[in-house]
């Protein structure tokens, strides 16, 4: 692995890296050596220092041998974070992303056309004219990464030892963290003083408990889970109440709670019900999880209710820029554990048998070269 280096003083890059890919009809990330991507003129090459692991990949590689979601070959991760080693050609104006700008990497990767109606309306986190990374574009799960200059968020400090914004907990934040997030503070448009309810306090569940209570100002949040150990970390992490389903109305009619939003977080038919039985007459509930492919709605209850039923996907630059200032603040801090990217395969077998409860990043086993660092 030759490196190569130009007369404008970038750390070296080698010619090749290790990437962990996506093979249609195989279950486990493959091992590949891979050239270095070389950015484009809208792109930025960024040295990976942390790569986060989501179901969303388990769920991806468990159907590979099937009916695969992407017909090609890529590198897997769709949460990065890194340092900016290389720039395109038309990024070198832009002031926000120069060499050793330490950076989060968005995976919705929207096209931004002024004529597009997605994202001309609010709404590039579901615009899928482009593949989004890791998701069909080569992702994190390497040593580099190329992303559109649009895409990438620069991390509060512009520094990786910064105690509460290291790579691990900024990676796993592009999609841990912007998720409940986005969905919080847009989709529900979650007030302050207002009562939520969070239906699964997983990983994506014991952030949004975080932001809704400490970043958001709910006056009371209200935190459901089947595992004991999840309520009682949802009670150390801001919940006001933390019990399992089958209490859930119990404790309302009890303590006299009335439920603005409802966020389910785990998408299986029996929460989807609880969440609209649950939430207040005119309420909202918002959709986050994917665990059926399918569920049903009555029309007459949410009709002679009027309550409001929404989905809610990733989030923009936008989104991600608060969620790092709410971690830099202190107002969110993600669970994370360290593991090599060798071990990526591994993680994948221990997420699917539910043997992980934080949220794991993947290091890239290289020596770290950026004066940053």
């Amino acid at each position: 692995m030759a490196p190569t280096t130009d007369t404008h003083g970038p750390p070296p890059v080698p010619e090749t890296m290790v990437a962990y890919r996506f093979v249609p009809g195989q279950n486990e990330p493959q091992r590949q050596i891979v050239p270095v991507p070389t950015p484009k003129s809208d792109q930025v090459l960024v040295k990976v220092l942390a790569a986060g692991v989501c179901h969303s990949d388990v769920r991806l590689l468990h159907e590979s041998p099937t009916k695969p979601y992407v017909p090609h070959v890529h590198t897997l991760g769709h949460e990065g974070a890194g340092i900016i080693v290389r720039l395109g050609d038309g990024v070198a104006a832009d002031p926000r992303l120069t060499l050793g700008t330490y950076v989060a990497v968005l995976f919705t990767n929207a096209c931004d056309a002024p004529k597009c109606a997605k994202c001309g309306d609010g709404l590039a986190n579901i615009c899928f004219a482009r593949p989004m990374l890791g998701l069909g574009l080569d992702g994190s799960w390497a040593e580099y990464v190329v992303a559109r200059a649009c895409t990438v968020v620069p991390v509060p400090g512009n520094d990786p030892k910064h105690p509460r914004l290291p790579p691990a907990v900024v990676a796993v934040a592009t999609d841990a963290v912007l998720t409940p997030w986005h969905a919080l503070s847009k989709v529900a448009a979650l007030k302050s003083g207002q009562t939520v309810l969070i239906i699964g306090c997983g990983g994506l569940g014991s952030n949004a408990i975080q932001i809704a209570k400490h970043a958001l100002g709910a006056h009371t949040v209200i935190a459901s889970d089947v595992r004991q150990e999840n309520l009682d970390l949802a009670l150390k992490l801001g919940a006001d109440y933390a019990v399992q389903p089958d209490a859930l109305k119990t404790l309302l009619d009890e303590k006299g709670l009335s439920i603005d939003v409802a966020v389910d977080i785990v998408g299986i038919q029996a929460t989807v019900d609880a969440a609209l039985e649950l939430v207040k007459p005119g309420g909202t509930v918002v959709l986050i999880g994917l665990e059926h492919e399918t569920v049903t709605v009555k029309p007459l209850m949410l009709g002679v209710r009027q309550l409001s039923v929404r989905g809610s996907f990733g989030g923009d630059c936008e989104d991600l820029e608060g969620c790092l200032l709410a971690i830099e603040r202190g107002n969110v801090v993600p669970a994370v554990e360290n593991r090599g990217l060798d071990e990526c395969a591994q993680v994948v077998k221990d997420l699917e048998a539910s043997r992980v409860r934080a949220r794991i990043a993947l290091i890239p086993q290289q020596k770290l070269v950026d004066s940053h660092m």
